[in-house]
């Protein structure tokens, strides 16, 4: 303990032996196998003096130590406590020391670093560790990556459990962190070479959120904030209530934290749209305002009957309520007409509910033995997407209203026929496209207006997707052994009950009414100017000044209700994608799993300077996958639609050795061999598909894939400077077998030979290396006011390669960027902080063409900059400012280089001050 503030990662070690732990998040330890001849205990820790206590076990068998409190250096952490309140640089000494006396490689961040910065949500905190990058929706963070690698390759999970996914999608074993506040997280694990006792399926990493437990005294904190997001002229609110205590007794302890964040986004986007050529055939222009809700509540109860035990409860629930207008305008260079030099424009008005919710529960219990220690646990989660009661409640759904208006006048020098239809071309080199000067050129004539009297109803589509994730029961159970005191041995089970439901169904409708299509003017009193239009794009010089009417969300249900029950519309069954015309088999299904797990594991010490730690892990996995097929078949010309089943099981065996070398008491050298795994997605294990007879083709899943291995080699350095400074270094290797990937061959279909078969499926091998280094320094050197400043910067550098069949050459994985960089500036002294972050993630491939790379998409290169400042006014009260996305900067995607960009997205800067309240 540092006063009442408890020290998780300090070393625990019996003087003259080696006999030794470390605390866990909580500051707690337990030893066992000690005797009467052990006198003293010492306990060390980052920053702090050593303290020795002294061993008197009289007739007891368990001795309880109570509170060891630690001083800290004067020279080290001279402003640790003052007057009660701990100090900002307590969270790295935290994380520092769990670092260095863990056996494995791993980063770790605590709670109270996480809010130096202004990241909001589960996923952003994790962005500044070494190796790790996120993945954005909307200007925030949303998927988590480690070392290069896709975010579904790995592991996310909460207090040691996979967290079911909750993808808008279905597909996808990524997990979206939208719904998961900070406030929540406790202490954040970034272990980048896991040990047979972790669930092994991430061949990245392992990103572990270990949410908050019961304090160590009574404790209120209290934290309210407002602000304003630039971009849609809007504000910003937040606010969080955490409440704890532990009895004076020890035996009962709880927190509760409560937490609300609602803010005004919006976002500006542009997308053009290629195919066959360089040349673009449609270019989408799109408008997003919105309001995004998150709601935190994290639980916890445990309960100390005796020295020996304990018993704890957590309950945790997550919830993103994302409401979204967006109007999309799209400029059809594919019908232009030459003769008039006109063409078409769509106008797409867009109101949706976008809802992600998320629960778990976990029971489990920790017992001291004579010898070792026993502890298990029971849990539960569930993660489920869902659209919103828009635009009623028997209809949730992405709802669409479109207009179509013909006779649009285009700048006509722009645009070509090159034999695959009229495009527009920008440059000669065959249609680079610099945005920043020249994209608008395209309908730059006087007579590119729209005209709601022209703009007549084109269809309505009502886009519905349902996805639940559950895991029914999570049980585990582990027991280590203290053999002796160079010897551990650790033992466990884990067994994991899924089941994905996905279901989809994307529906249009066209009109049937008596009188003719209506037109945008019809419903004039719902006719508004677009929000924002004005400064539509205004990153780019322009503006939507001719993107004048749109329909209200008002507007928008009312045609609903006017047409939708009223006879006047029908469905579109070409059109629509739906179960019975065989569209989107692969995004309905229900998948069961099974995921069972043994391990044994040794930790040996071969001196207090080496430690082995090896094990294997075995775990079976079997699924059950209900789908469905459809057949067109001279026969049945319309199709004939069944269900399909089929049962896959694999034993995935799992060894990892770990080699920890501690030269002296300021280096630690480590080197691990792993292999690891990943699950196919979701998606592509859906069986079944469609087969058209006609043009002897099948599309459908794949549920034979087998999951994709990695064998990985790790070597790092950590080098301890003191004053909490450290330089790590390390380079890293994985060879991966059976990749998945989309492909298309000559195959057999229901007794049918020759057919073209296209389904995911396991390829060739690849590869991926690296190498990261990181280093915190403060500048305590420094005379006077200077010494308040410090630096934290990390850099990795990853490179991979991978063989598609069927395609000439390599390429790189998906999602494998060659740089990462972060790094931050700060001043803390006093009462004061501030603090500046830059993250950068170079740019990688999202998704492979079938040819050259002019077919590949990309996510361009992307950087960021986020401050924060804070000021403890008192010893209760702390005022703090942050700001977002400072530079602004556009993300993109493009198709082969950014000369040739698919999607272009502004968000605008946000930020928000506010008041921090500490009992």
């Amino acid at each position: 303990m540092d006063g009442n503030f408890p020290l998780p990662g300090a070393t625990v070690h019996i003087q003259g032996t080696q006999k030794g732990t470390t605390t866990d998040f909580g500051g707690y330890f337990t030893l066992t196998g000690i005797n009467q001849d052990d006198q003293a205990l010492v306990v060390s820790y980052i920053g702090y003096q050593k303290q020795s206590t002294t061993l008197n076990f009289g007739s007891q068998k368990v001795l309880d130590l109570g509170n060891i409190t630690l001083t800290p250096e004067a020279s080290q952490l001279e402003e640790v406590v003052v007057q009660g309140t701990a100090s900002r640089r307590l969270s790295e000494a935290k994380a520092l020391n769990l670092q260095k006396n863990a056996l494995s490689i791993k980063s770790v961040i605590a709670s109270d670093g996480i809010g130096k910065l202004p990241d909001r949500n589960a996923a952003e905190a994790v962005q500044r560790v070494p190796g790790v990058s996120i993945e954005r929706d909307q200007g925030e963070g949303r998927y988590v990556a480690v070392r290069g690698l896709p975010s579904e390759w790995n592991a996310t999970t909460m207090n040691g459990n996979r967290i079911p996914t909750g993808a808008d999608e279905g597909g996808s074993r990524a997990t979206a962190f939208d719904f998961f506040p900070t406030e929540m997280i406790g202490y954040v694990e970034v272990s980048k070479a896991l040990t047979p006792d972790m669930d092994a399926d991430g061949i990245g990493g392992s990103v572990n959120f270990i949410t908050k437990t019961a304090p160590s005294k009574f404790t209120v904190d209290a934290t309210l904030g407002t602000g304003y997001n630039e971009k849609s002229g809007k504000g910003i609110y937040s606010g969080n209530v955490t409440i704890g205590n532990k009895s004076d007794s020890g035996k009962t302890g709880f927190i509760l934290s409560v937490s609300q964040w609602n803010r005004n986004w919006a976002s500006d986007n542009f997308e053009a749209r290629r195919s066959g050529d360089y040349g673009v055939y449609r270019l989408e222009l799109r408008d997003y305002v919105g309001e995004r809700k998150t709601t935190g509540v994290n639980g916890a109860f445990e309960f100390n009957p005796s020295k020996r035990d304990k018993i704890y409860t957590k309950i945790n629930y997550g919830k993103l309520l994302d409401t979204e207008i967006h109007y999309k305008h799209r400029v059809r260079f594919d019908k232009f007409n030459e003769t008039t030099e006109t063409g078409r424009v769509e106008l797409q008005n867009i109101y949706n509910d976008l809802i992600f919710e998320f629960i778990g529960a976990e029971l489990g219990g920790k017992h001291l033995g004579n010898h070792g220690v026993f502890d298990w646990s029971l849990a539960t989660y569930r993660n489920e997407f869902s659209y919103g009661n828009i635009p009623d409640r028997n209809n949730n759904s992405y709802y669409v209203v479109k207009f179509n208006q013909n006779d649009v006048g285009f700048n006509a020098d722009l645009i070509e026929d090159r034999g695959v239809g009229p495009r527009a071309y920008w440059d000669s080199d065959g249609g680079a496209m610099n945005y920043f000067s020249n994209m608008f050129d395209v309908y730059s004539d006087p007579n590119f207006q729209m005209d709601p009297t022209k703009m007549v109803f084109a269809d309505l589509e009502l886009y519905k997707v349902g996805v639940m994730e559950r895991d029914n029961v999570i049980a585990s159970a582990n027991y280590e052994l203290t053999a002796n005191d160079q010897l551990k041995l650790k033992f466990g089970a884990k067994f994991r009950d899924k089941d994905r439901k996905a279901v989809f169904a994307d529906e249009f409708y066209g009109w049937s009414g008596n009188n003719a299509s209506p037109t945008l003017a019809d419903y004039r009193e719902f006719n508004i100017e677009q929000p924002g239009r004005l400064d539509y794009l205004n990153e780019l010089n322009t503006s939507g000044k001719s993107f004048n009417q749109v329909l209200s969300t008002e507007g928008m249900i009312q045609f609903y209700k006017d047409n939708f029950f009223n006879g006047n519309l029908s469905l579109l069954e070409d059109d629509s994608e739906l179960l019975r015309n065989g569209g989107g088999l692969g995004r309905n299904f229900n998948i069961n799993e099974q995921h069972a797990s043994v391990y044994g594991m040794a930790t040996y010490s071969f001196s207090d300077k080496l430690t082995l730690l090896g094990g294997l892990r075995a775990t079976n996995t079997r699924s059950i996958i209900d789908g469905y097929q459809f057949d067109v078949t001279p026969e049945n010309p319309d199709g004939i639609l069944r269900k399909v089943s089929q049962t896959k099981s694999y034993l995935s065996l799992l060894p990892m050795l770990h080699l920890k070398y501690v030269p002296n008491e300021k280096t630690n050298l480590r080197f691990a061999v792993t292999r690891t795994f990943a699950r196919p997605e979701f998606a592509y294990m859906a069986p079944g598909g469609t087969y058209i007879a006609a043009d002897n083709e099948f599309k459908g899943g794949n549920p034979d894939l087998n999951p994709t291995y990695s064998l990985n080699f790790d070597l790092m350095g950590e080098f301890y400077l003191g004053k909490l400074d450290v330089i790590t270094a390390g380079v890293f290797y994985k060879s991966i077998s059976d990749p998945i990937f989309n492909d298309t061959q000559q195959g057999t279909i229901n007794g049918i030979s020759g057919v073209e078969i296209s389904r995911p499926r396991n390829g060739d091998n690849a590869w991926l290396m690296g190498a990261e280094i990181s280093a915190n320094k403060k500048f305590d050197f420094l005379p006077g006011f200077l010494n308040g400043f410090g630096m934290q910067a990390n850099y990795t550098f990853t490179k991979s390669e991978f063989t598609i069949p069927g395609r000439e050459g390599t390429t790189r994985l998906p999602r494998q960027g060659d740089h990462l960089i972060n790094a931050q500036l700060y001043f803390e002294k006093g009462r004061f902080n501030i603090r500046g972050a830059y993250n950068f993630k170079g740019a990688y491939i999202t998704d492979h063409g079938s040819g050259p790379k002019r077919d590949d998409i990309y996510y361009g290169d992307y950087s960021a900059l986020d401050a924060n400042a804070s000021f403890r006014i008192s010893d209760h009260f702390t005022i703090f400012a942050e700001i977002n996305n400072i530079l602004n900067e556009p993300l993109e995607y493009y198709y082969g280089d950014s000369s040739r960009p698919r999607q272009v997205e502004f968000h605008g800067l946000r930020g928000q001050a506010g008041i921090k309240w500490s009992l």
